[in-house]
């Protein structure tokens, strides 16, 4: 959750450009209240720590990723629950909105396509896509 909690907030490219600000006069700028750059929201992104570039290097975008144990066909499923998760809304987070938002349907690995399931059915893939995840992460330690 760390690595995905960390990859979901790096910044964008548009503002890529605020972190090279740190070392010149921007950010005084942006902070001043009287001036043009008044927004509060357009202060630089923090810049990434070593030991969150490489959890998520580790995890999900390195040469073998841990995150490759999870079956191609279930990532989906997987990052639509961790982004529910971890931000639930006003409705809080709940197997029935899972199974409204993938629209009924979850791969099925056996056959190879896609087919109706029930809300409890997406919960068991889930459970075994993270089961798959963990047992890569105590075989890499």
């Amino acid at each position: 959750m760390a690595a995905f909690e960390y990859l979901g907030a790096m910044p964008d490219r548009e503002r890529a450009y605020l972190a090279a600000g740190t070392r010149t006069a921007w950010p005084a700028i942006m902070r001043e209240v009287f001036g043009d750059y008044a927004d509060p929201e357009a202060d630089p992104s923090p810049q990434p720590t070593r030991r969150c570039a490489n959890l998520v290097e580790r995890m999900l975008t390195g040469e073998k990723p841990l995150a490759d144990a999870i079956p191609e066909g279930h990532r989906a499923l997987v990052g639509r629950v961790l982004t529910m998760k971890r931000w639930p809304g006003p409705e809080g987070f709940g197997w029935d909105r899972v199974y409204r938002l993938m629209g009924g349907k979850l791969f099925n690995l056996a056959r190879r396509e896609e087919l109706e399931t029930t809300s409890d059915g997406m919960r068991k893939a889930y459970e075994r896509a993270i089961h798959r995840l963990v047992l890569a992460l105590d075989k890499a330690a």
